[in-house]
């Protein structure tokens, strides 16, 4: 059995993070979202524009299968699943075109077998990489997943552009990221925005097409930092953030800081020409790789640009295994004083005795405070995977209101504003929670990201779920 079933209205009001294919070749691509539904698989999609090892044009296809998210059985010790992975490429005439005509499919299937049981809520994913050749033009990639026990099947799209290199100008492709880190041998795809900052380092990889009577051309290489919000949210009743703050706004892209750059300049070589780029994992935040090609004597005026954004959060992330980890999602039970004077100890024992301590003190029963720990930190760790968008969801508000008071009873979803209903009065402040749509997920801007309207009202709304949690009622009445 799973760990915990994702609540399927959430599903419908906030999404992870936007696929990878937005629109037609974006210049800026964020990372493949994850596809949730309830109890279904777990099924995250990219596809790029590339160029195979012999120069010709093909779709560069990863999907990825989160292992804890199958349904697994047990024999001998032994736990097993299996799930088939339908990858379906359509050739489309425009960007209007829903249907396409199908032009290949591919059908795989992979069994997963451990000893180890955790393996039931693993993290880790399955990986079915492909490249399939195509001719330049526009293209729809549709990849299902079906868990062969549940027989529940998750789909997701991606729209991708494949670029014709035989032309006269210079041609870049999208750039990849490869990770890598002390648990696996070799480099590794990351589809995702949000990358743990337990990987050791990045690698970008992308391609130049270039014909060999054109002249020079400069490969601009740039590892940007913008300003984001990445702190835990303010209280309920606290005042409603500015419009220009960057709590309200979440990334500014333009306040940007360059971290590293770098120019290649392509003379001699031509025909198609890989190129990598490693760096050590920056801290967290974040961040752009970005890519120009400009003619010599033109640098000032790139003729082309690809990107690729992604944010560096927890080392654990989205689980909350480490005693800092569990520190900092402790926030929104203590005074902001004592929240702080926790966490400026650096001793991890200390910290930890710290967190006994905090819990002991207030629930006084050593069974009570375990279960209450537990529906806690489960509650993070499912926030995580509902609502993170440029940090990690226990962060966000809407994070915070999951965390406190549990998935509501209705939703109601506007353009502009979400309200979260936890009785059957919708005129009750007690219980109906309203949040405003910071800004319209873009391209440009591919978050779903929304802010709390917060009111001083909300300051014994607060204490009372506050001593919820603190005295264990939580565990028979959660609101």
């Amino acid at each position: 059995m799973k760990k915990s079933k994702i609540t399927a209205f959430i599903i419908l009001s906030a999404l992870v993070v936007a696929a990878c294919s937005r629109a037609f070749d974006p210049d800026v691509r964020t990372g493949a979202g994850q596809m949730l539904a309830e109890d279904a698989p777990e099924v995250r999609l990219s596809a790029l524009g590339y160029f195979d090892d012999d120069g010709q044009p093909v779709i560069d296809i990863e999907t990825e299968v989160v292992i804890g998210s199958l349904v697994f059985s047990s024999s001998d010790g032994v736990f097993t699943a299996s799930a088939g992975v339908q990858l379906h490429i359509y050739k489309l005439e425009d960007e209007d075109d829903d249907r396409g005509e199908r032009v290949e499919t591919i059908e795989e299937g992979f069994k997963i077998e451990d000893e180890d049981s955790g393996i039931r809520t693993s993290n880790e994913s399955y990986t079915l990489s492909k490249q399939v050749k195509a001719e330049p033009g526009k293209y729809r990639v549709r990849a299902r997943v079906v868990d062969q026990d549940s027989r529940q099947a998750s789909e997701t799209v991606a729209n991708v552009i494949v670029s014709d290199p035989s032309g006269d100008q210079p041609v870049l492709t999208h750039v990849k990221i490869l990770g890598s880190g002390k648990s696996k041998a070799a480099d590794f795809p990351v589809t995702t925005y949000s990358i743990p900052a337990r990987m050791d380092s990045l690698k970008f990889r992308y391609k130049v097409s270039r014909a060999e009577e054109h002249e020079p051309v400069d490969v601009n290489m740039r590892l940007i930092r913008f300003e984001s919000d990445n702190e835990p949210p303010r209280r309920m009743s606290q005042p409603q953030p500015t419009r220009g703050s960057i709590y309200f706004r979440g990334i500014n892209y333009n306040e940007k800081e360059i971290i590293e750059q770098q120019t290649r300049t392509l003379a001699e070589e031509t025909g198609t020409i890989e190129i990598e780029y490693r760096t050590p994992l920056p801290d967290r935040g974040a961040y752009r790789f970005e890519v120009t090609l400009a003619d010599e004597g033109e640098r000032d005026s790139p003729r082309n640009v690809k990107a690729r954004d992604f944010g560096v959060v927890s080392p654990n992330f989205p689980n909350i295994k480490s005693v800092r980890e569990m520190a900092q999602a402790m926030v929104y039970l203590m005074p902001r004083s004592d929240y702080e004077e926790m966490m400026e100890l650096t001793d991890e024992d200390s910290l930890k005795s710290k967190m006994d301590q905090f819990w002991l003190e207030n629930l006084r029963n050593k069974e009570t405070a375990s279960q209450v720990i537990e529906k806690y930190f489960n509650r993070v760790e499912e926030a995580n995977r509902q609502f993170t968008n440029f940090k990690e969801g226990w962060m966000t508000d809407l994070g915070m209101m999951y965390i406190l008071f549990g998935p509501p009873y209705y939703v109601d979803r506007r353009v502009d504003r979400l309200t979260w209903i936890y009785g059957y009065d919708r005129n009750d402040p007690n219980r109906v929670f309203h949040f405003e749509r910071a800004r319209m997920d873009t391209d440009q801007y591919p978050f779903t990201h929304y802010v709390f309207l917060r009111d001083r009202y909300y300051h014994q709304v607060e204490y009372r779920q506050r001593q919820r949690w603190l005295s264990g009622v939580i565990l028979n009445r959660p609101i």
